[in-house]
């Protein structure tokens, strides 16, 4: 299983040369399974990156997992290149957190004058799914998509977020993707419920957690649904995760404040690491 990282950076893209080391494209990525199935975890303006990979699948079916529809984790939608070709099948799936269906939350900004062409009338077979968030937290849904395993978490973050975890059985690995979440806010149920999500049924290969924050900005942005790289290194060997990746970049943190961030972290662990835009992560 190979994860493609289009997008690592939180709230808004960011193009200069001060960003390049770690990317400012906003949150998407790219799994592709064994089987040559393909999936994609948000989509950010991330999609960009992803778009080019898409012409070299062996498959016209893709799956869209959203962890939430926040702005900078869905502004990449209406440019998902398989949504404008006839041959492919795409379904779309997110949470039920909200009070409004996802296909009225999506068609506002597909429609225009936000966007020029609705999304029913882009040409690929499109298929919008929500899944209950108390199911999830229960474990009694789970999703499949080729030979891949799909399960999820709720997280803390305004207006809801999901953290996905996807197994691929026929190779034994397993990586939990927990963006957009404030550890120091979640009740007791919610961190019981990323700490299965990451231990069942056996401890993932990789956790790719949020840290937007330093441990010392924490206490300024309480509220904003962020955790820092400490936090998600509190929760990977907590439940015995190998190795973390931290994601959701803060827009403002360039590359030198990040391999700062970084040179911190790896003194908890070694094997840890801030995600970069572009790098692929091979799972065996």
């Amino acid at each position: 299983m190979k994860i493609f990282f289009g997008g690592v950076r939180g709230t808004t893209p960011r193009a200069a040369p001060r960003f390049t080391e770690f990317g400012g494209h906003t949150t998407c990525l790219l799994v592709t399974g064994t089987a040559g199935e393909v999936l994609m975890l948000d989509a950010g303006s991330g999609v960009q990156e992803v778009n080019p990979l898409l012409h070299d699948v062996d498959t016209h079916e893709l799956l869209v997992l959203l962890t939430h529809l926040h702005l900078d984790h869905l502004m990449g939608l209406p440019t998902l290149g398989p949504l404008y070709d006839a041959d492919w099948h795409v379904e779309i799936i997110a949470a039920d957190q909200r009070t409004t269906k996802l296909a009225d939350d999506l068609s506002r900004i597909t429609t225009p004058p936000l966007w020029p062409i609705p999304l029913s009338d882009m040409g690929a077979h499109i298929k919008m799914r929500e899944v209950p968030v108390s199911e999830l937290a229960t474990g009694s849904e789970m999703l499949h998509w080729g030979g891949l395993e799909i399960s999820g978490a709720a997280v803390p973050h305004p207006n809801g977020c999901v953290a996905w975890r996807v197994d691929e059985p026929s190779t034994g690995t397993a990586f939990v993707f927990a963006t957009d979440t404030e550890w120091s806010a979640a009740s007791e149920a919610q961190r019981e419920g990323l700490l299965s999500l990451c231990r069942n049924p056996q401890p993932a290969d990789l956790l790719i957690m949020d840290g937007q924050f330093t441990s010392e900005q924490l206490p300024q942005y309480s509220g904003w649904g962020h955790s820092s790289a400490a936090e998600g290194m509190e929760v990977a060997q907590t439940a015995g995760v190998k190795r973390l990746l931290v994601t959701h970049h803060a827009p403002d943190s360039n590359d030198d404040q990040l391999l700062a961030m970084e040179t911190d972290l790896q003194r908890l662990s070694p094997d840890a690491a801030l995600a970069r835009q572009g790098e692929t992560i091979v799972l065996e």
